[in-house]
């Protein structure tokens, strides 16, 4: 799989990719599920996203079936479609969810 998205959570880097833009005051975001430890994943995350001021880490931890979560927002634009092609290849990722919502004032 990783011949079609040939990035990975192994990556150092991520490429700057962005989504289409949403109307003022709308965030999309993204809750996915790992079957690995949330802590590297969340120090990748970080590296990957330290100068992107729009995304932000909204809350991370454990399910009730011991896997980790991770729920990340973009401000006033899409998520980054290869982001998305990332979680739908990785092998950890046991799951992700996309959905759209207002700010709240």
């Amino acid at each position: 799989m990783t011949d079609l998205v040939p990035y990975t959570f192994g990556e150092s880097m991520l490429p700057a990719s962005a989504g289409g833009a949403l109307p003022p005051g709308q965030l999309q975001g993204v809750h996915f599920t790992v079957t690995a430890q949330i802590s590297w994943i969340l120090e990748k995350l970080e590296q990957w996203f330290r100068d992107r001021n729009e995304v932000i880490l909204v809350a991370h931890g454990s399910t009730r079936q011991g896997l980790g979560f991770v729920i990340l927002e973009w401000e006033e634009c899409e998520v980054d479609p290869l982001f998305l092609a990332i979680l739908e290849h990785e092998d950890i990722v046991a799951d992700y969810a996309v959905y759209t919502r207002t700010a709240e004032v």
